[in-house]
């Protein structure tokens, strides 16, 4: 066996494996991706709207009607495999104008919590006053 043959091997086996891993991460981004939406908060949720993060072409969940706070409120959304990981989400809660969340990743998490959220927003708020 000449020494070539040994490097040309290693060489096929290293582009094997990179291009089973464009495969796999194109059909990882090209999965449907489901998100619960659990309204933890007081407030009733009317709302939410969802774009690929740092566009602005909305579209509104469906989230079966309202929201109710206090944790009984969910939903599940589904987002197709033609929708980017990243998302910026517009929530609606009664009586406020809407929170705008940028960058959640419906890849990598399957729950939001709507409440932890607003509280969020709001010592951010309390904090950017001061």
């Amino acid at each position: 066996m000449d020494q070539h043959h040994g490097t040309r091997r290693r060489l096929t086996c290293s582009l094997t494996v990179m291009f089973l891993g464009v495969l796999l991460t194109r059909s990882a981004q090209a999965a449907t991706h489901f998100v619960t939406f659990i309204n933890d908060s007081d407030r009733t949720v009317t709302s939410i709207e969802a774009t690929a993060a740092g566009t602005h072409r909305w579209h509104a969940l469906d989230l079966g009607g309202l929201l109710i706070g206090g944790g009984s409120g969910q939903a599940a959304v589904r987002f197709d495999g033609t929708e980017k990981c990243k998302q910026d989400l517009s929530v609606t809660y009664r009586g406020m104008s809407p929170l705008t969340v940028t960058g959640f990743n419906i890849c990598r998490s399957d729950r939001f919590y709507l409440g932890k959220a607003l509280a969020k927003a709001l010592r951010s708020r309390l904090t950017q006053t001061h």
